[in-house]
């Protein structure tokens, strides 16, 4: 029994150091704002704030396309790019605050694993066959270090005729065993926030 209890403690330890990604997502809302109301949505170009460990100039300009390709792809309202002439009923602007790599060591850890035996079984009339049996052996697991990929966008949305505050999120994704992982973290930051405005602006 105790080396039952052993295993399942193990696999759970072993689940939660093996997360991919973990994310923290922080949102206010003006609860006595009528989402539904909203029409149309101006775009402002996302100010990217943290650019230090960008590897190319490019992704200034490839960034800037990802943005605007995700808010694009709203069903319940029309987008328009901050450059266009047409009001819109709200405005949202983004800001790009953090861009990093890092790393962290996981600590040693036993886990118990089944492993695969064999034993020879004697029979009455002298044959001998080869029998399978399992067993649960600790596995000692050393320390191992951990690449990190970080990406923390703020979002706020405002409504235009009062210029007042109405929406805001501020979302962290960390991905471990990543280098310059970054990128793809940030189209799902984004398709992710455009995504539940657009629930919240379900007509």
């Amino acid at each position: 029994m105790k080396k039952f209890f052993n295993f399942i403690a193990a696999l759970f330890l072993l689940i939660i150091c093996s997360a991919n990604v973990s994310a923290e997502k922080t949102d206010w809302s003006d609860k006595s704002y009528d989402f539904s109301k909203i029409r149309s949505v101006k775009i402002h170009d996302i100010k990217l704030t943290d650019s230090k460990e960008f590897e190319t100039d490019l992704l200034h300009q490839i960034l800037q396309e990802e943005y605007l390709k995700s808010a694009s792809k709203s069903r319940n309202y029309q987008t328009i790019n901050q450059d266009g002439n047409s009001n819109a009923d709200v405005y949202v602007t983004a800001e790009l605050l953090q861009w990093h790599d890092d790393f962290y060591i996981k600590p040693e850890y036993t886990s118990w694993e089944r492993k695969e035996m064999t034993r020879t079984k004697h029979h009455r009339d002298g044959k001998k066959t080869k029998e399978i049996y399992y067993i649960t052996v600790p596995v000692v697991h050393p320390p191992e270090r951990v690449n990190t990929s970080t990406v923390r966008i703020r979002f706020d949305v405002y409504d235009s005729s009062t210029g007042k505050q109405i929406f805001s999120r501020d979302e962290i994704r960390v991905r471990d065993h990543s280098t310059r992982g970054e990128k793809g973290i940030f189209g799902r930051i984004c398709k992710s926030f455009f995504e539940d405005l657009d629930k919240k602006t379900k007509h």
